[in-house]
């Protein structure tokens, strides 16, 4: 039997699910949370640490803006510890086969992410927003996938 992981999430919340083979439905592993995603540029950063001020020869103050936004550093961070988790599940034997779901940038941090041998355990990737969807109707979406031999 193959043991197929699924994570469906988006930049500020995510879900893994089980799926045991055709017609098994999904079973909810674990959930996550991460609420810094969804925070303006403002609220991630203080006034101290937002920018550094940095005065030109004419008095005037120029703000030196980030290589990366805060806004984006969170959602890489949120990216790397869900694939730490998926990392240590595969290390476990506890999938042999890993599903994403994700929005297309989010799913594009979560494969920059993997380690070679968790991207070697992908069937397939689907660029949708599916995070808020109910189980069942999550079945019906990822049918083709979790079942690609049966017929639609």
């Amino acid at each position: 039997m193959t043991s197929i992981w699924v994570l469906v999430s988006n930049a500020a919340e995510a879900r893994l699910f089980l799926n045991e083979g055709c017609g098994k439905g999904l079973q909810l592993i674990q959930d996550w949370v991460h609420p810094d995603s969804r925070k303006h540029e403002g609220d991630l950063v203080t006034d101290s640490a937002s920018r550094t001020q940095q005065s030109d020869a004419q008095g005037g103050r120029s703000a030196i803006q980030w290589k990366t936004s805060p806004k984006e550093t969170e959602m890489q961070r949120f990216a790397a510890e869900l694939v730490k988790h998926l990392e240590a599940g595969r290390m476990a034997g506890a999938f042999q086969q890993l599903i994403l779901v994700a929005p297309p940038h989010f799913l594009g941090l979560l494969r920059e992410s993997l380690d070679a041998p968790t991207s070697a355990l992908l069937r397939a990737t689907l660029d949708k927003d599916y995070s808020q969807e109910t189980i069942p109707e999550l079945v019906k979406h990822l049918a083709k996938v979790l079942c690609p031999s049966i017929p639609r």
